[in-house]
Parts: C-alpha cells; sequence; structure tokens
C-alpha cells in the first residue's frame, strides 16, 4: 500500500478550471477532516474509468469522471462538487426532472443538471462493478443460494441492487435559491443539495439509516440496508477501482483510504511507453523533443514528453487540405485501440498520427 499526503498537485491556470478544482480540493478536504478515522468508509477522489463495454455514441471507449465517490458496506456516495461564485438555481422542469441555472456577474446562463449527471455517472460505474462482481463479492449465503440460482439462475452477489446516493455540493460563498421550493428526490434514497461544508453531515445522517436497517429483513425495493458487503469487501473494492483509473492531463487523483492510508490511483497505472513513433512534424511544444507517448484525457488528446514530461495538444489541422478543427468539428481526434488518427470532415481525409 502507497502512502501519500491528499491532492497537492498545481492547480490549473485557466480560470474556469482552476475554480472547479478549487471546488473539489475543498471538498476533497471536508470528507478527510470528517472520515479520516472512520473505520468502513473509503474515499476515492477524482477518479476516471475508462470502459469499451460502454462506449460512446461515436464508439469511442465510454469515461466516467466522479469527483468523489465514498464507498461504505452499504453502497455508495457520489459527491458532485460544483464552483459557484454567486447563486445557482434549481426547478422542477415540469416532467418530473431538474433545470438549472447559475448566476454570474449579473446574468443568468443555464448548465446541465449535475443530478442528472451524477446518475449516468452512478449507472455507469453500476454497470462497471456488475461485470467484477465475482472477483469483488463472495456468494449468497447458503439459506438463499438455492432460491437465488432458481430464481435467478446465480448464486453469485452482485451490484445491480447497490444504493448510489447523489450529492451536488455546492461552493461555500455561492448561494442556492430552490425555486417554488422546490425539493430534492427522496426515492429510492434522497438526493442532496447541499453547501460543501455540510456534506459530510448529510452523508452520516444516511450512514445511520443504512446501518440502522442493515439488520432488518425486508423485500429487496432497494430500501436501506437490503443491499451490503462484508467488511472486508470495501476495500477491496476501492483498490479494484484505483488500479483501473486512467488518469487525465490536470491532475492525479487521489484514494483516501480512511482510518487505513491514503493511496494514489494514478500510482498503480503503468507509465506511458512509446509505442510507435509520431506523425512527421509532431514535437514537444516545450524542449522541441519527438520521444513522445500518445495520451488522452478529459481535456483531449496530446503528446506526452518522455524526455521532459510536458503535455502538448495533438494538432487538429488536417495536412490535406489546411482545414483546423474546434471541439471536436471539422477536424478531430479519434482513438481506436492503440492507434490515434485525425479525421477531416471537410475534404474527407484521415491520417493515422500514431500506433
Amino acid at each position: 500500500m502507497i502512502v501519500k499526503p491528499p491532492n497537492n498537485e498545481p492547480l490549473p491556470s485557466d480560470p474556469r478550471h482552476r475554480a472547479g478544482a478549487e471546488a473539489e480540493r475543498q471538498m476533497a478536504f471536508y470528507l478527510h477532516r470528517d472520515f479520516s478515522s472512520e473505520v468502513g468508509l473509503l474515499i476515492l477522489n477524482d477518479l476516471r474509468l475508462v470502459d469499451p463495454d460502454q462506449p460512446e455514441h461515436d464508439g469511442q471507449p465510454g469515461v466516467c469522471q466522479i469527483d468523489h465517490l465514498v464507498l461504505h458496506r452499504w453502497g455508495a456516495f457520489i459527491v458532485e462538487s460544483k464552483s459557484v461564485t454567486d447563486e445557482v438555481s434549481v426547478r422542477d422542469d415540469g416532467a418530473g426532472g431538474d433545470e438549472w441555472t447559475r448566476r454570474y456577474r449579473g446574468r443568468d446562463q443555464g448548465f446541465p443538471s449535475p443530478i442528472q449527471q451524477a446518475r449516468r455517472q452512478g449507472e455507469f460505474l453500476r454497470s462497471f462493478l456488475q461485470r467484477h462482481r465475482e472477483h469483488l463479492l463472495g456468494k449468497l449465503p447458503t439459506g438463499l443460494r438455492t432460491i437465488s440460482k432458481l430464481m435467478a439462475g446465480s448464486d453469485q452477489r452482485g451490484f445491480g441492487n447497490m444504493p448510489i446516493q447523489i450529492i451536488v455540493a455546492i461552493s461555500d460563498r455561492g448561494k442556492i435559491r430552490r425555486v417554488n421550493r422546490w425539493k430534492e428526490p427522496t426515492q429510492p434514497f434522497r438526493t442532496f443539495v447541499s453547501k460543501a461544508d455540510l456534506v459530510p453531515a448529510k452523508i452520516r445522517e444516511e450512514l445511520g439509516k443504512h446501518k440502522a436497517a442493515g439488520g432488518l429483513l425486508s423485500e429487496s425495493k432497494g430500501e436501506y440496508g437490503v443491499w451490503s458487503m462484508k467488511v472486508e469487501e470495501v476495500p477491496a473494492v476501492a483498490e479494484f477501482l484505483a488500479a483501473r483509473h486512467e488518469a487525465n492531463i490536470r491532475a492525479e487523483p487521489v484514494v483516501q483510504t480512511t482510518a487505513v492510508a491514503v493511496l494514489t490511483a494514478s500510482s498503480q497505472t503503468p507509465k506511458p511507453k512509446p509505442a510507435a513513433v509520431p506523425a512527421a512534424g509532431a514535437a514537444c511544444k516545450e524542449c522541441g523533443g519527438a520521444d513522445l507517448s500518445a495520451q488522452w484525457g478529459k481535456y483531449g488528446y496530446y503528446w506526452k514528453c518522455l524526455s521532459c514530461g510536458t503535455n502538448t495538444s495533438m494538432p487538429t489541422v488536417c495536412s490535406a487540405c489546411g482545414a483546423e478543427g474546434h471541439r471536436g468539428k471539422v477536424v478531430r481526434i479519434r482513438k481506436d485501440g492503440p492507434k490515434y488518427f485525425r479525421a477531416c470532415e471537410k475534404c474527407g481525409i484521415e491520417e493515422r498520427i500514431w500506433g
């Protein structure tokens, strides 16, 4: 087990990314402060999973980025950190959903629902874990195995009914406005929209409900305490996820194993090795070297210089017609296994730039 302190990576220089990173760091501090001695509760910060079995619309491997994942015996919490310097408003969209706006410099701007975003992350995580259930979880108790085999065809425990609760954490300096007394969803488990410093109290409140119901018999409808892991299975799941983390450009994530240690998920990720020669003209923006490795992350595709460690964005300029791409339009980079391609919609040319 590699022991390291909480994440102290330099903050991004871009103001928007910097504000987001500050909000995540603030939330990580609160979680560490309140749960550092909590037995059986583990925290994974800035976890990024890549899964080819859950592909994106364009066929590329699916990606799930979770700001904070809190694992416990009866399930997990996904904490989505949001940087808000002024006011955020949430209202019913009229169809059972939630609509969000953010006030910045006197103007209201809409943005995607962090609740729906976290729900998608939860389903991605659940599916990811479910495929590895035999490795992570044991069999059902002896008395239930025969019934389970008859009804489900297997006596293997799984993550299909694992409770994954959502907490949206707003920066301490921001304000939350619930339009028309909007309330968070409560089924099958309560969702929270809260100031960051109050999140640990929300987690403790819900943990108390899970723990209190843990010994009660109930129908399998996702109620508190019905699904659970053994004490030793919680760190096993955390370490499994940490080992499958794929780092992005911005920072190295950390896994806070409370009451045990702090692991860096990325420390278990192999260091990049040059697998091929990059396209002609590719060079490190810092040292000009061509000893590069192709990488991809949250902010796009890039070359990592194996000489000085600098990251250089892969250029989205078509070598045939000179068209320039922007945010994946006109000219874009795509990854197919170990190979990287640059495709131009304007002239129809696709060229391999790595692998």
